[in-house]
């Protein structure tokens, strides 16, 4: 009969109790790390630069395709220039209205080679400003990607330490737990199971240590004098006098 337990076995679940209460705070612990939560911010950062960084690639890429056609677009238009130079200062044309649309045509092309250099000086700007940027997110990703695996390397040695703390209270709890009764271990886990984890607590004088209540002297009298199993008016949870 639970009523009957002694207090040998009421202790034992108290120390359960200690050992549940100490897997639970680990397992928070180990999920809560602050340096878990700032590895998941580092990597989500290292993700968005890997995309911003694709981008400005990109940019830099077409960037440098459009220097490349001005440049070979002015590098054929100084050659056209020369050759139809020529022909004007080697007098081999000689008709007035030939001579004119010469004139005409070479003026042109500097017109338009002018246009050009200055589509390049524009580029060759764009270009570099694209570039510094490319290079500044580079710089940003190198620096993040090293404080990630720093840091990585930190919360594998803090998750191994708590890992290796919940074996050991798991390993400690079980074999309390081979020491008490099906019974009472099965009202205990029934309780814990509602009460936030706690499905025992201690009477310290005459207070429950689960929902921290001061009972009546009285009742504390009475829960001590009886023995056995006893639970809490107010949290109901199972009381185990020290």
């Amino acid at each position: 009969m639970l009523r009957e337990l002694d207090s040998g076995v009421l202790l034992r679940l108290l120390d359960l109790q200690a050992h549940d209460s100490a897997i639970k705070r680990l397992w928070d612990q180990r999920d809560t790390l602050p340096e878990k939560q700032r590895l998941g911010e580092l990597r989500d950062n290292l993700a968005e630069l890997e995309a911003d960084i694709a981008i400005a690639r990109q940019q830099s890429e077409d960037a440098a395709r459009v220097q490349s056609r001005l440049e070979g677009e002015i590098t054929l238009a100084d050659e056209k220039i020369q050759r139809q130079e020529a022909r004007l200062f080697a007098g081999s044309v000689s008709n007035p209205r030939e001579l004119s649309s010469l004139q005409a045509e070479v003026a042109m092309l500097k017109r338009q080679r002018g246009a050009s250099e200055d589509e390049l000086l524009e580029a060759m700007v764009h270009r570099d400003t694209v570039d510094q940027t490319l290079g500044s997110l580079t710089a940003e990703q190198a620096q993040s990607a090293s404080a990630a695996e720093e840091l990585g390397v930190t919360v594998t040695r803090l998750t191994g330490d708590i890992e290796s703390e919940l074996a050991s209270h798991t390993k400690q709890r079980d074999s309390v737990a081979t020491a008490i009764p099906a019974d009472l271990l099965d009202l205990y886990e029934k309780i814990r199971a509602t009460k936030g984890g706690v499905g025992a607590a201690a009477l310290k004088g005459s207070t429950c240590e689960g929902c921290h209540t001061q009972l009546p002297a009285k009742e504390a009298e009475r829960i001590r004098a009886e023995g056995g199993l006893q639970r809490c008016d107010n949290c109901r949870r199972i009381l185990v006098v020290v």
